[in-house]
């Protein structure tokens, strides 16, 4: 936890030097960490001296990284569509798109080193592959508590299956099968108000989509739902605000026709899936800037009509 400490305290300071009174101001908000290097709570409090300088805009950012399972490796370009998805990142010019702004506020995170990236490696053919970050454990036990106070992200595993919270939330489901108790009358409350589902489950079990009014983003990487795609394909259609829909490595052989009826997503992720051809209804989708297909997957024509597309990827 120290190195970590000390790591984000110098890169808060870099920003101000030769500015005493700022150095002074820090300095005065740690307390006594130094005094007293085993005291847990003013580790944190170190550590949350370059969190609450952050901008306001960066806090919500480094925020949603607690929707991650500690230690798990996040893709920097699988984190920064969700939080355009989320609305974190607004037009600040004309000169540069959300997501090259999105990495910018990937970049200060790391250069503050709130959050760590990781070894870059290279294909065989010499292509940079995808950049993946993780958050030191020191930071996720920060992050962490403060959303669950904020209500910001809820959490449900196995051994919790209900959420209370009435206000708009994030739910991050882990577990061995990922589910929510829909007999919990505050839970189906709870529901109506999530803006974010993410499973890092190993397979789906008990989830009516239809219950999620306002999701915003839905992913399922990695979740195994060759079994259980009903669960998607009976009522996607439904999901009228979502922006991200994050399928990669869930085993699905066919993308239902009724994802042309979100007409606000930005994001489609169908890499490391079996879907062998794309429905055509998926060229409606005006607003869509990301699409990630497998290399065998066949795009019929009407590619143009994606008028907003940025990246178009196979894998």
């Amino acid at each position: 936890g120290v190195p970590i400490a000390i790591l984000a305290l110098a890169s808060l300071l870099a920003g101000k030097i030769g500015d005493k009174k700022e150095w002074y101001k820090v300095h005065n908000s740690i307390g006594s960490t130094l005094e007293n290097s085993a005291d847990v709570k003013n580790m944190r409090m170190t550590i949350s001296v370059g969190y609450y300088r952050l901008p306001a805009n960066l806090r919500a950012c480094l925020l949603y990284l607690s929707i991650f399972p500690e230690d798990y490796e996040v893709r920097r370009d699988r984190l920064i569509w969700r939080w355009i998805a989320e609305g974190f990142i607004q037009d600040g010019n004309h000169e540069e798109s959300l997501f090259e702004l999105g990495e910018s506020y990937f970049n200060e995170l790391v250069n503050r080193s709130l959050v760590k990236l990781l070894d870059i490696d290279y294909s065989e053919d010499g292509i940079r592959e995808e950049y993946c970050c993780r958050v030191h454990f020191s930071v996720m036990d920060l992050i962490s508590s403060l959303s669950s106070e904020e209500n910001f992200v809820t959490i449900l595993n196995d051994e919790q299956q209900t959420c209370s919270s009435n206000k708009g939330c994030r739910l991050s489901i882990r577990g061995s099968k990922a589910s929510v108790d829909t007999t919990n009358q505050a839970t189906m409350m709870s529901m109506l108000q999530v803006w974010s589902l993410s499973v890092f489950s190993p397979a789906i079990g008990s989830i009516n989509l239809s219950e999620f009014k306002v999701l915003r983003v839905l992913d399922l990487e990695g979740c195994d739902i060759s079994q259980s795609h009903h669960v998607l394909n009976d009522h996607l259609g439904s999901l009228i605000h979502l922006r991200y829909l994050g399928l990669r490595n869930t085993r699905i052989t066919e993308l239902t026709e009724d994802v042309g009826k979100l007409q606000f997503l930005q994001t489609l992720d169908l890499a490391d899936t079996r879907v062998k051809e794309l429905p055509a209804t998926v060229f409606r989708l005006g607003k869509l800037m990301c699409l990630r297909v497998e290399f065998q997957t066949r795009i019929p024509g009407g590619i143009g009509n994606l008028v907003s597309l940025e990246e178009l990827s196979d894998i």
